[in-house]
């Protein structure tokens, strides 16, 4: 069951999962973007990864690792990690995944329900690295990037609405 929330919240910043995933998503279908190579995206490895990857499927996981909101922006930092059969196709992987997102600095991402995200910048915090001790056979890769979002126009300021709400408990 879906949560439910009171009628007066609109809503917040853009979760940066989402939208890098959006953003990410049709260069990774070949019936989306001709010529693209094909990958699953998701936040969570599947249950069946191994496979998958010894099937020679290309893994793009999504991840928001922290920072955090001041005022009307947020800084998202997100990680995105390719995993493949190979460190050759991780580390390919992830670099056409790096040029995808530093040509959406200052662009907006399409959804699938065909509403619009802006995202203000992306700039990379961490190059793509390989960390042994995590992944000792060499097929994951990843890099993280700071994804800026502004808070959505439509979205009120709440603080009159919950101090009503406080003095009325």
């Amino acid at each position: 069951m879906p949560i439910t929330f009171p009628d007066w919240y609109k809503g917040g910043f853009p979760d940066r999962e989402v939208v890098v995933m959006d953003a990410l998503q049709p260069f990774w279908d070949p019936t989306k973007v001709p010529g693209a190579p094909t990958g699953y995206l998701c936040t969570w490895l599947p249950d069946d990864t191994v496979q998958r990857i010894e099937a020679g499927e290309v893994i793009i996981r999504i991840y928001r690792g922290g920072l955090g909101a001041d005022g009307l922006f947020d800084p998202a930092a997100v990680q995105v990690g390719v995993i493949a059969k190979t460190h050759r196709d991780a580390a390919t992987g992830l670099e056409y995944c790096r040029q995808l997102l530093r040509a959406y600095s200052g662009g907006a991402v399409k959804h699938p329900d065909g509403s619009f995200t802006a995202i203000l910048k992306v700039q990379e915090m961490q190059g793509p690295q390989q960390m042994p001790e995590e992944n000792p056979d060499d097929r994951l890769v990843n890099a993280t990037f700071n994804v800026e979002c502004r808070l959505p126009r439509d979205i009120p300021d709440y603080a009159p609405t919950i101090a009503a709400i406080v003095k009325s408990l």
